[in-house]
């Protein structure tokens, strides 16, 4: 059964659906001791896993089910003193349907949590914007290194060399 080890610094949210992705699912499996909280979501369930990779004192292990497919995900890894929000993701085939928001919305409170960071493509600004996330006035010197490693890897593809990643900061 695949799963995600969580480490104690970390936040992940995850929204599950079925095979069918037109037909998402009220339930999905965390499995874990002893109770779940999650977001309610029209028809989806989110799980945000908050409180340093932890909900309460029990750390987190997210099994997939083998009959239920991950349609939308978001991890917040820490980064030294700050926290950066990597890997939102959302199937392509079920963009432009608010997974996206959802997963922001849920993730939101783990932001304040120690200054939040994210690279992102130059097309997705807006989307962070609403999110309350901007430019940062002084960009932290760790982070501008990463920024420059994502973009001169050398064993990237051309396409992949050429992306301009743009590094947002929280503000609320």
């Amino acid at each position: 059964m695949p799963h995600a080890r969580i480490t104690k610094k970390e936040a992940l949210c995850v929204i599950y659906a079925d095979h069918q992705p037109e037909l998402l699912t009220q339930n999905q499996t965390i499995k874990r001791q002893p109770d779940k909280k999650h977001v309610e979501a029209g028809e989806q369930r989110e799980s945000a896993l908050l409180e340093n990779g932890q909900l309460g004192n029990k750390p987190l292990a997210i099994e997939q089910p083998e009959d239920r497919e991950i349609i939308a995900a978001a991890r917040i890894r820490p980064i030294g003193h700050y926290r950066l929000l990597t890997g939102l993701l959302v199937h392509p085939k079920l963009r432009r349907q608010g997974l996206g928001h959802r997963l922001m919305q849920a993730l939101t409170p783990t932001f304040g949590q120690a200054p939040t960071f994210l690279f992102c493509d130059a097309r997705l600004i807006p989307f962070y914007q609403r999110h309350g996330f901007a430019l940062p006035n002084t960009p932290p010197g760790e982070l501008l290194q990463l920024q420059r490693r994502y973009q001169g890897n050398a064993g990237a593809s051309a396409k992949e060399q050429d992306k301009n990643f743009t590094l947002m900061q929280y503000l609320g």
